[in-house]
């Protein structure tokens, strides 16, 4: 039920902003995760064609997005926003972990189609790095995956006129956090 509200959330906050073509600033970007999406969505226009969603080419999704979380470059760049923070023990010794999200940002260029996007990145953050980090704040961070989420979590979401993509949740050791201005 969470997760409905905020893919409807994420719907209206998108839906309120200009409906300029998804790809076309998503070329010229930086960010990792942008780019391969912007890629996969051009090589498969018949994905998502009205109403109607090509499970096989969900399917093929799915393994892509897996196969870049493998790549060391896959959060570079990715703009997120640590919600949260809660305790563990890993190996005998106590961190923090700091789920960071994707988050929809009406400054970006129009079209941008880290709008469309959501992640959840639970990160494993050294003590140094925990007492930096503050909830609600904006960051890159540069990380080593720690642990790929579930492949089933991996779609695209088709909520009213909303399209977009959740690549799931994913564990990363975070070695730095550089903060969004």
């Amino acid at each position: 039920m969470k997760r409905f509200f905020l893919f409807f959330v994420a719907a209206a906050a998108v839906s309120c902003t200009s409906s300029q073509t998804k790809e076309g600033s998503a070329a010229a970007s930086n960010v990792f995760i942008e780019q391969k999406v912007s890629e996969f969505v051009a090589q498969h226009p018949e994905w998502t064609s009205g109403d109607n969603t090509n499970e096989e080419i969900t399917d093929k999704f799915q393994h892509e997005v897996k196969r870049w979380s493998n790549e060391e470059g896959f959060l570079s760049d990715m703009p997120l926003q640590l919600k949260e923070f809660r305790d563990t023990t890993l190996s005998g010794q106590n961190f923090k972990v700091g789920t960071f999200i994707g988050y929809n940002d009406n400054t970006r260029p129009q079209g941008s189609l880290l709008n469309y996007i959501q992640i959840k990145v639970d990160g494993i953050l050294p003590p140094d790095i925990a007492q930096q980090v503050k909830i609600d704040s904006k960051y890159t961070v540069d990380a080593m995956l720690y642990r790929q989420g579930s492949r089933k979590d991996v779609k695209v979401i088709n909520v009213a006129d909303f399209k977009g993509y959740d690549l799931g949740r994913y564990t990363f050791s975070i070695t730095k956090a550089n903060p969004i201005k």
